[in-house]
């Protein structure tokens, strides 16, 4: 029979999970209304913006109360921690995924360059890192830092692009300032779903990697060469 505490992680869990799936089609829809210029994918991405908040507070508030009432110790300490710092980054993948909804009506770009690339490869990021947080798997979540180096590779070949395309229409120097600012959230979308994974290597193993030196970008760069 599950105790109280068992029925109060579960519903941890059902809030980070439901968290996750917002996060995820936010940024879909982000791109969807980026890409076919759908003012109503937008509005939808701020909804969800706003579910997401709402279900980190409560989530938030679960873990306080548990932590207060219950003392938990050693594996069951490490979920509530890492499930709710994950958590505030789902929250601010979220806050990504508004930000490129938003500068998506303020472009008329229609060369998006490197930007879809990057949004799919940041969509996997982010079901893989949700997927290394629920069932763990060491080698996928180092697959994730690996792939992020993919990422900021794109995010610099669109700064050099979105740079020689000022060049070249300077009038249209605005709309494509945004689209900096796209790849920059994208840039940090991807960010964010390596933190989840690191959270999770915590939660498995208890090892803190979030500074570790050996898996900082600049280590894992020269291992790629």
């Amino acid at each position: 029979m599950a105790t109280h505490f068992d029925t109060n992680i579960e519903n941890i869990r059902s809030k980070f999970l439901l968290m996750g799936q917002l996060a995820t089609e936010s940024l879909e829809l982000a791109l969807e209304s980026l890409e076919q210029t759908d003012p109503k994918k937008a509005k939808l991405v701020r909804i969800r913006d706003e579910e997401i908040d709402n279900l980190e507070n409560e989530l938030s508030a679960s873990v306080t109360i548990i932590l207060s009432t219950h003392a938990p110790i050693a594996s069951d300490l490490r979920l509530l921690v890492s499930t709710m710092k994950a958590s505030h980054e789902i929250e601010r993948i979220g806050d990504e995924a508004k930000a490129i909804a938003r500068r998506s009506r303020n472009t008329t770009i229609h060369d998006f360059h490197q930007i879809p690339k990057m949004g799919k490869i940041a969509l996997e990021m982010i079901r893989d890192s949700l997927g290394v947080f629920v069932e763990f798997d060491e080698e996928k979540a180092k697959a994730i830092w690996t792939t992020d180096l993919s990422v900021d590779a794109l995010n610099a070949e669109n700064n050099t692009f979105c740079q020689d395309l000022v060049n070249k229409e300077p009038a249209s120097a605005s709309s494509i300032f945004e689209m900096l600012f796209i790849s920059k959230s994208l840039e940090r979308i991807a960010d964010h779903a390596v933190n989840i994974s690191k959270e999770a290597v915590f939660l498995a193993t208890s090892r803190d990697v979030r500074h570790a030196k050996e898996f900082k970008k600049s280590k894992l760069r020269k291992k790629t060469l």
